[in-house]
C-alpha cells in the first residue's frame, strides 16, 4: 500500500511548508511527500494538507484521481470566496474524509493546522518586545498597510518555521495579516490583532481582535489572548489523527 503526502513544501511562505501532518507525526519510511502541484506516480491513499488546497484538489496534477484511491484533506481551508463554488464541489465528491480548519463549517470534522504540534509551543521565551508586525508579503502593500519604523517586523516568508515561531513569540502583542501568524501567536497564549483581507480569517476556534488596515495601530488595545487553544488544537489534531489512521486501516484490508 503506497501512501503520500501532498501539500505545498515548495513555496516562500513559511505557513504552507509546515503545514503538513508529515511533519508532526511518525509514519511508515515507505510514505512518500510531494508538492500537491507537481506529477507523479499512482498510490492508495492521498492525505492533502494546509491552508487553501482544498478548492483545487479536482485540478492540481499531483493528485492522482482514480477508482479505489482512498483521498483525505486534513487542516485545508474550506471558506469559499463565493456561496457556489465548483471546485469546492468538486473536492468534496473527491474526498472520502475531510478535516476543516475553519471553526463552524458542520459539513466537516474540525482539524486545525497541524503546526500546532510543534513543541516551540510548549515553552515559548518570555517576550522582548511590547508589540511585534507578523506581515504577509504578498499582500501588506495591497492592504495599504503602513508600519512605524520603531516596530519590529517579520514577513511570513520567513527562512524556517523556528524563525518565524522565534520573532513571534518575541513579541507581547503581535499585529499580523498573515493566517499562520495569528494562528500561531494565539497558539503562544500572546495577545493577537489580525487584520484580515479575506473570508478566511473569520473561522479561528477561538477569536483574535481584528482591526483594519487603516486603523490597527488604534485597535492594539483590542488584541486578544486565547491561550487554552493550544491544548484545544492539539487535541483535536490527535483525534483526526485517530480517523486518518482508520482510512488508512480500511484501505489496507480491502
Amino acid at each position: 500500500m503506497k501512501i503520500v503526502f501532498q501539500h505545498l513544501r515548495k513555496t516562500q511562505n513559511i505557513g504552507d511548508r509546515w503545514c503538513s501532518p508529515f511533519d508532526w507525526f511518525d509514519w511508515p519510511e515507505s510514505v512518500e511527500v510531494r508538492d500537491i502541484r507537481e506529477p507523479g506516480g499512482y498510490y492508495d491513499i492521498g492525505i492533502y494538507g494546509g491552508g487553501k488546497i482544498f478548492g483545487g484538489l479536482s485540478t492540481y496534477s499531483g493528485v492522482k484521481q482514480r477508482l479505489g484511491t482512498t483521498h483525505i484533506a486534513w487542516g485545508v481551508s474550506t471558506v469559499q470566496s463565493f456561496p457556489i463554488s465548483l471546485r469546492y464541489a468538486r473536492a468534496r465528491k473527491l474526498c472520502d474524509l475531510v478535516g476543516t480548519r475553519d471553526w463552524g463549517d458542520h459539513r466537516y470534522r474540525w482539524a486545525p493546522c497541524t503546526s500546532c504540534m510543534a513543541p516551540e509551543f510548549d515553552t515559548p521565551p518570555e517576550p522582548e518586545h511590547e508589540v511585534v508586525f507578523y506581515y504577509h508579503a504578498g499582500k501588506t502593500d495591497i492592504q495599504g498597510i503602513k508600519i512605524p519604523s520603531d516596530i519590529p517586523t517579520q514577513s511570513n516568508n520567513a527562512s524556517s518555521l523556528q524563525e518565524a515561531l522565534a520573532f513571534i513569540a518575541s513579541g507581547k502583542t503581535i499585529i499580523s495579516n498573515s493566517y499562520h501568524g495569528v494562528y500561531w501567536a494565539l497558539l503562544m497564549g500572546r495577545r493577537a490583532l489580525c487584520i484580515p483581507f479575506s473570508r478566511k480569517f473569520s473561522a479561528f476556534r477561538l477569536p483574535p481582535g481584528y482591526a483594519r488596515p487603516d486603523n490597527w495601530l488604534s485597535e492594539i488595545s483590542n488584541a486578544r489572548a486565547q491561550p487554552h487553544l493550544l491544548n484545544i488544537c492539539r487535541s483535536a489534531t490527535s483525534d483526526f489523527r485517530n480517523l486518518v489512521c482508520a482510512e488508512i486501516e480500511k484501505t489496507a484490508t480491502r
